[in-house]
This record gives C-alpha cells, structure tokens and sequence, in this order.
C-alpha cells in the first residue's frame, strides 16, 4: 500500500467510527422503542363484561362492581380476545369447592390405603388356605363389631324411652321438663343417629367382603404365578340329557282300538 493510499485509509476509520458508534445507538433505540411500543399495547385493553341488569358492558376499565364479574379482557389494537377471567366465587361456593375439594382427597387416601392393605396382605401370605383363614377372622370381627352397635343401639333406644315417658309424666303433671333432663333426650337421640349410620356403613362392608375376597385371591394367584381359579360351572357336571321317547310302533293300532 503506497502513501497515498494509507492516508486515504486513515480519513476513511473515523467516519468508519462514527458510523458504527450511529448504528449502535440506533439499534438500541430501536429497540427501547419496540419495547415501550410493547408495553403500550399490553395495556391497551377493552374488557366486555355483563352487569347486573344483563346487559353486556365495554370499557377500557373495570369499574369496582364488576372487578368480581366474569369477564372478556380484549386486545384494543387487534380486537381480539386475550383472557377470559371467570367470576369470583361467593363465600358459599367457596366453601361447598373446599368441601368437594377435602372429600374428593380423603376418597384419594381411603383408595390408596386400600391399595396398600392389599399389598401387603397379597404379600404377606404363602397359600391360598392362609389369606382365606385371614379374612375369616376379619369377617367374624366385623360381625361382632356390627352385634356390638346392635346393642349400644337398643340400650339408648331404651334408655331414650324412659327419659320420654319422664318428660311427658312432668308435662302432664304441669311441671317443667329439667332442661338437663331435655339435654340429655336431645343428646340420645344425635348419638343413636350417629350410631345408626355407623351400623348402616358396617353392614355394607360386611355384604362386601366376599366381592373383596375373591378379588384378593384373584390378585394373589396373579402375584405368585398360580393358575386362575377354576370356573364352578365348568366343573359342575354336565345336566343329564333327558331319555328320548321311544318311537311308536308302526303296527300297533290307536290306543283302545283293538277290535
């Protein structure tokens, strides 16, 4: 490179500078525009909402009675549509999702329990003889359980009999029931109730522990390799084929016709 030429280069680096210190600063501008551009459209909203009266709102702002409303959030620029927020619940429906919400995970942990106590019982047993012998002794439990509410039951319906027939003597007698004595009648009756639907719940266990078993027995056959149960109609003999009539003689006459 002649002299000529290096001094035309070294002109020529200073614009080259400022150039590219220009195209920086522009990208960058560009891009805090683009940015605040962004931003500005993100809160460019309409939200369409419907009023207590049924009447279909529009407003670039919620108004305080419809913060809780359900609502349509639009995009104002393109029109359309970019959330759709349901309505808050109300105290009762919250309280009714929260109660679904608790017995739909005690239902999960009562399965799960279930499927544990399977486990372990499919695990913890060598032969078919020795889980029959165990769930015998859980039936036989569950039935005394089942005679023992029986009981509790007809004591209090007498014990309540009693207390009723007081009560009603005082009444006709113009006296005033204790209020002890009236406590104790409201008391009796909640705890027979309660004692009742507990009988109600043992009983449908009981009917269902033959469905249970044989599931168990199923599940133990799978888990140690066994072959499945046989099927007791399969091995039930064969009905007998009833006895064919013998074929009519050709050669005798109709009944009573012989002459």
């Amino acid at each position: 490179m002649n002299g000529m030429e290096c001094a035309a280069e070294r002109g020529r680096l200073p614009m080259i500078r400022k150039l590219t210190g220009l195209s920086l600063i522009t990208a960058i501008a560009a891009t805090l525009l683009a940015g605040a551009d962004a931003g500005a459209e993100e809160k460019k909203k309409l939200y369409r909402w419907v009023d207590k009266d049924g009447k279909v709102q529009f407003s670039d702002s919620l108004p305080p009675e419809a913060v809780d409303q359900a609502r349509t959030e639009i995009n104002a620029e393109s029109g359309r549509a970019t959330a759709v927020v349901d309505r808050a619940m109300t105290p009762e429906e919250r309280a009714a999702w929260e109660r679904e919400q608790a017995e739909l995970e005690r239902i999960r942990k009562q399965e799960e329990l279930a499927r544990q106590t399977e486990e372990a019982m499919i695990s913890s047993f060598q032969t078919e003889d020795e889980l029959r012998a165990a769930f015998a002794e859980r039936i036989e439990l569950k039935r005394q359980n089942i005679e023992a509410i029986e009981a509790g039951i007809a004591g209090q319906r007498a014990s309540l009999a009693r207390l009723l027939v007081e009560a009603s003597e005082s009444e006709l007698a113009g006296t005033a029931v204790n209020p002890r004595h009236a406590q104790t009648i409201a008391e009796l009756h909640r705890e027979m109730g309660r004692q009742q639907q507990m009988l109600i719940v043992r009983e449908a266990e009981l009917a269902g522990m033959d469905a249970q078993l044989a599931h168990l027995l199923e599940r133990f056959r799978e888990a140690k390799g066994l072959p499945p149960a046989p099927d007791d109609a399969a091995d039930a003999p064969a009905a007998a084929e009833p006895a064919a009539e013998p074929a009519p003689d050709a050669d005798a006459g109709p009944a009573g016709g012989a002459g």
